[in-house]
This record gives C-alpha cells, structure tokens and sequence, in this order.
C-alpha cells in the first residue's frame, strides 16, 4: 500500500471518530469501496480451505494499513480466529498475530496459511505422496457413519492418501499436505456442495427443474469412480502456488500462533496485546462443528464419538438438551427486556440460546478487555440477530456492556454483507444476517 493511501486511510480513521463523537450516529461504509485493489478473490493464502462465513479479508487490511490503531511492531490478537483472516493479514503487515477458536481444523488451516514453505521443497513431496499413493493398499472397515457418504472406490483412494501423509516425518509439510487431503474429503462426497453442512445430495430436491435433477443424478453417478488422487493434485498444486505467494511477504521473525481453543480462557498475560481485531460468532448463525466434522474425521482431529462433546465449547451453539434449558437473562438492560418478551411468549429454547450466548461472550469479551493493553485498541465486527421475528440488536448490546466496563467507544461503522459468507437462515423463526457493524474501542 502506498503512504498516500495509508495517510488517506489514517485521515478517514480520524474523520470517523469526529464525526461519531460529534453525535453518535453510526457511519455508513462499504470496505470493498474503501479498498479497491483488494477486489480480486485471490490473495495470499486466504483461499487455500472452505470454511463457513469468513471474514472479509477487506477489513482487517484496513484498520492493519496504518499505526492509527495498532503500532508497527505491535501484537494483534483475534480471539475468534477462525481460518486467520486476521492473523496473515497482520503477519502481512509486518505484526505478529495471536488467535483463538475451539474448531479445530480452523486451527489447522490458520497454521497453514500464515507459514511459507518453498514451492520446490513441496513439488519434491508431492511426487513422492502420489507415487505412493497410487502404490499403497489399505484395508480399513470404517464405520457407518463415514462410508454413507463416500463410493467404495473413493474410501480406498481416501485411506492410502492418509496413510502415506501420515508418514511425513516433516511436521510443516505433514500440516500442508494433510489441509490439502481436507479439502479434496468434501468434494468427493456425496453432501450437497450448496450446503455448509454436510447433507446428502439429493435429486428429488430438483423435481421442479428436470435439468438441474439430471445434473445432480450425473454428477453423482460420477462420484461413483471419482480419481480422488488426481483430484488431491490438482488442490495442492493450487495451493503450493497460494503458498509460495508469500514468498518474502512476511518479514524475518514475525509470526502467527494459535494460542488457546478457547477466548474465555486465553492463558496470557494482562495487558499483552495491542490491538484485539475479531469477529466473534452469532447466537446460533453457524454450525462451525457440523459443517467440519467430515474433515477432522479424516484429520483424525476429532473421533466420532467425540463430535457432540466438541460442539459444546462452541459460543453461540443451538444444541442444547432440553433438561439444560432454563430461563436466564444476560444483566443487559435492553438484552434482557426482549428476552423476558420471549419467555412470556413460549419461547423457552430460543431465548435461553441467545441469553446463553451473550453471557458466554461477556466472559470472552472480559478475557480480552483483560489483555489489552491500556491506550489500545478493540475492533469487533459483529450482525444483529431476529429472535422469533423480534430484533435482537447483539452489537448495541455488547457495546452496553464494553461501555460499562470502561471501555471507551470510538465509533461505529455499518457495511452491508450481500456476499459475505453469513446469509445463512439459522433458525425458522431466524431472518439472514443483512449487514455488519463494526465497533472500535479504546481501552
């Protein structure tokens, strides 16, 4: 970026400040606008896995352009990371980056896409990984549940790939080659590839397009004799080039480290982070655990068994038991004069969910206020949620609350999310996500 555009960026900063503090109103953006060169979909390694509702990698590029809110040299941390979107764009910037996230193949992928390793140390690998595949024999029984979704032939092309990745003596070349094993899992199944989580496709959901019907019937059929091993090439020789686009983009000595699985519970110390630059998640927006489960069974991430128990650590799950639902408030006023309209009205489930959630993210967002260090700032992109066709305005909450413990708010962007990643209905009662705040603090 050029220092024209980095002192424009920093006068911008400024002017919203002004003008928020002048009389509260939020201010309209639109970060695809306000960064133009950032419109191809390709950057880096931002592209090198699918995850649900990622990050516009817009955003952080532009609050990391500058030392307005962050120093040069300074620690940025994301305690919602995900995939790191926030983390390479700060490693990118020249600043170290820490991250947080209970998923753990998002954990997986963020260490991936923030290292460089030189392309003709994996082109070398990766020969010898397809010759053995081709070579290799596994008999594996698996269980139901994994061969339901998966042709025969396509469970013993999956196993001899993992077998000779898991082979891999070099941990950092282990970790590319078993992402790109990830993403080829999804894409010789038969779930649905419109569908976040994995639901079989099914035909008879085209009844009405006799075309689209006979697509899904051929591609399916198709998915009978897939070459899985040459579908795995062709991603990891996609994603080496992702990877070597970072050649001599990240400075000696900076880099990005997934400290924690959880933001309630950091485990740094006070005052150790300059700038907290997160997204954290929607009261029931996204099933991070059920979209992924496909690709950490086959990472050997997480055992099926052990799925339900990984939900759990999730904030803002919909999965509770029937005997975990009691009624409780969040000590948000406004918060907690909807919820006390939901349970009035029946609606147990949903307003427990949502009371849950906010309390839950009161403790991370205690966590991360308790790491910041003093004079530094607080970014956090958030949507509000329609609970049972009532508004449930999740940002002027978690603001109440911010503002109440001392933090001291800067101002507010709205940007509309036509394309973001998060249109997603989460409940039946649940509108889409339409538009995204943002909220700067300074601690």
């Amino acid at each position: 970026m050029t220092e024209k555009k980095q002192t424009n960026i920093k006068k911008t900063l400024k002017g919203y400040s002004e003008a928020f503090q002048k009389d509260g109103t939020p201010i309209p953006v639109n970060f695809r606008t306000l960064v133009p060169e950032l419109k191809k979909a390709e950057r880096f390694t931002h592209l090198i896995h699918s995850y649900p509702a990622k990050l516009l990698t817009n955003i952080p590029y532009y609050f990391l352009a500058t030392d307005i809110l962050c120093p040069k040299n300074g620690i940025v941390l994301d305690p919602f990371c995900g995939t790191g979107t926030v983390l390479l764009e700060a490693v990118l910037s020249g600043r170290n980056a820490w991250g947080a996230d209970s998923n753990p193949l998002a954990e997986a992928i963020t260490k991936v896409k923030t290292n460089f390793i030189p392309k003709k140390e994996l082109e070398e690998t990766l020969t010898v990984l397809l010759k053995q595949a081709k070579q290799v024999t596994v008999n594996r029984q698996y269980p139901d549940a994994i061969t339901a979704w998966f042709a025969p032939s396509t469970l013993k092309q999956l196993s001899a790939l993992q077998t000779v990745i898991n082979d891999l003596t070099n941990e950092r070349q282990k970790a590319f080659f078993a992402l790109c094993f990830s993403s080829v899992v999804r894409k010789v199944s038969f779930a649905d590839p419109s569908i976040s989580v994995p639901v079989h496709w099914n035909p008879e959901r085209f009844s009405a397009n006799p075309c689209r019907m006979e697509e899904v019937r051929n591609k399916l059929q198709q998915l009978q004799n897939v070459n899985v091993i040459m579908k795995y090439e062709t991603i990891c020789k996609a994603n080496i080039d992702r990877v070597e686009s970072l050649n001599g983009r990240i400075e000696e000595g900076v880099t990005a480290s997934v400290i924690s699985k959880d933001a309630r519970q950091l485990g740094i110390p006070d005052e150790s982070v300059d700038m907290i630059l997160t997204s954290p998640p929607y009261a029931g927006a996204q099933k991070y655990i059920r979209a992924s489960w496909l690709n950490l069974y086959w990472l050997n991430l997480v055992k099926l068994e052990d799925i339900k128990e990984l939900k759990k650590h999730n904030i803002g799950r919909e999965d509770y038991r029937k005997g975990e639902v009691y009624e409780c408030y969040s000590e948000i006023e406004a918060a907690d004069k909807v919820l006390k309209e939901l349970y009035a009205n029946g609606y147990k489930e949903r307003a427990f969910l949502v009371a849950n959630y906010l309390n839950e993210m009161k403790v991370a967002l205690d966590e991360s206020c308790r790491v910041l260090k003093t004079g530094g700032h607080m970014v956090i992109v958030i949507g509000n949620n329609t609970v049972c066709k009532r508004q449930f305005d999740t940002q002027d909450y978690l603001t109440s609350y911010l503002v109440d413990k001392g933090m001291h708010l800067q101002y507010k962007l709205i940007d509309d999310i036509k394309s973001y990643g998060l249109m997603t209905k989460r409940n039946k009662t649940a509108n889409t996500i339409s538009r995204e705040w943002i909220l700067v603090f300074k601690k």
